[in-house]
Formats: C-alpha cells, structure tokens, sequence
C-alpha cells in the first residue's frame, strides 16, 4: 500500500490535519444555542401549566403511577388507619381554590394541545449562521483532504520501479 515513509508521513500529516481541524470546528458548530434559563423543556412546560393553573402545588405522576406508588406504599405499612380519610378531605377542602392538574406528563400535554389547537410559528432568521457555516467548511475541508491524499497514494502506487529479471 504505501511504499515510501515519506508518503506514509504526507498520509499521516493530513490525517491529522483534518482531525485537527474536526475536533476544533465540529463541537463549536454543533453545541447549538444555550437554553434561556437553564431548564429542560419538559420541566419548563411544567412550570407554565402550574402557573397557568394559578398553583404551585404540582403531582407530575400519572394516574397510573400516584395509584402504584399508593398500593407499594401499603404493600409496605399495611392500609391507612380511619383519620386518614378525615385529614383527605381537610386536604382537599383547603384547595378547593386550586383547579386539580392533570397528571399527564409534560410532552403528552404538549401533543393534546397541539392535536387540537395547531400553531403556524414563522421563525426569521437572525442573520449569518455561523455555526452553520463552519460545519460546512469543515466537512469541504475533509473532502478536499481526503481527496488529496488519495490522489498522491494513488500516483505514488503507479511509480513503482518494474524489477528487471535477468538470465
């Protein structure tokens, strides 16, 4: 494959070269814009529910899950004692105010209010994308990289000398 060290040094140089040049540019294009306060959208979305709702008292569980999370609970304790149906209802009479969360989570609320209510958001563009810019020069970069190095590989390989045989 490669005959001479010097073409195995070009081959490496080059090699080199590009991965240099990947891991400088390729992380920069691709860490894309720093969320506005620091939070996961599910949790966001979360959050504007419950402030919507006028409460800030939220079950993120769903049905199935609180009603789990209930029966391990008294798999563990045994059934709950006769004042805890009385202090439920006190419960639920101080948050008569309180509309009641669904429990769905985050995501399946976010596709139900789509599903019935679609929104058209056009975007505009805040001008040059620069990241998109470097991820192709770097990808232009590596092509024309590779295909140099191809090229002289494949030149060098024709220039072999021919062995003379002699009798």
């Amino acid at each position: 494959m490669f005959r001479t060290t010097h073409t195995i040094k070009q081959a490496a140089a080059g090699i080199a070269l590009a991965t240099t040049i990947a891991v400088l540019v390729v992380p920069t294009a691709l860490a894309g814009s720093a969320l506005r306060d620091g939070r996961a959208p599910d949790t966001r979305d979360a959050a504007a529910v419950a402030h919507q709702a006028g409460s800030t008292l939220v079950d993120g569980r769903s049905p199935d899950t609180a009603d789990a999370a209930r029966v391990a609970q008294q798999s563990l304790y045994g059934a709950p004692d006769g004042w805890y149906g009385y202090a439920v209802s006190l419960t639920q009479a101080s948050r008569s105010g309180v509309t009641p969360l669904d429990g769905r989570a985050p995501d399946t609320l976010d596709s139900a209010i789509q599903a019935h209510a679609p929104v058209v958001t056009i975007v505009r563009s805040p001008g040059f994308q620069w990241g998109d810019f470097g991820i192709g020069v770097a990808a232009a970069l590596g092509l024309v990289l590779l295909a140099a190095v191809s090229l002289r590989v494949l030149t060098t390989r024709n220039r072999r000398p021919v062995p003379v045989v002699t009798a």
